[in-house]
């Protein structure tokens, strides 16, 4: 399978720019850039869905639950579902892997 990049769904947020690809019903990859806090306040979770982020360049402060990590170029940071989780950022990029593939209905704003 190839998918080339003139097939991701580019996605504007608040916090940046999400290259969404289409890969499998039980996979999702983006490519994201963000350039502020996400979410701006508080954190959020996703009730059904498995990320993996593999940071590309950047750093940043990723809370995942009570875990507070300073995470940089290369490094790897895995988030169950139901736990609430944030990035404190200047600038990061990275890509995610999700499991199944990201969908908007399980996702939840938790505030802090």
């Amino acid at each position: 399978m190839h998918i080339p990049a003139s097939s991701a769904r580019e996605i504007t947020t608040p916090e940046g720019t999400i290259r969404k690809y289409q890969v499998l019903p039980e996979a999702g990859l983006a490519h994201q850039t963000i350039t502020t806090s996400s979410p701006a306040s508080g954190s959020h979770l996703n009730k059904e869905v498995h990320e993996i982020y593999f940071v590309i360049a950047g750093t940043a402060v990723f809370t995942v639950g009570e875990d507070r990590f300073e995470v940089g170029e290369k490094d790897v940071v895995v988030v169950e579902p139901m736990v609430p989780h944030s990035i404190q950022t200047e600038g990061l990029t990275y890509i995610t892997v999700t499991r199944p593939d990201w969908f908007f209905e399980q996702y939840e704003h938790v505030q802090g």
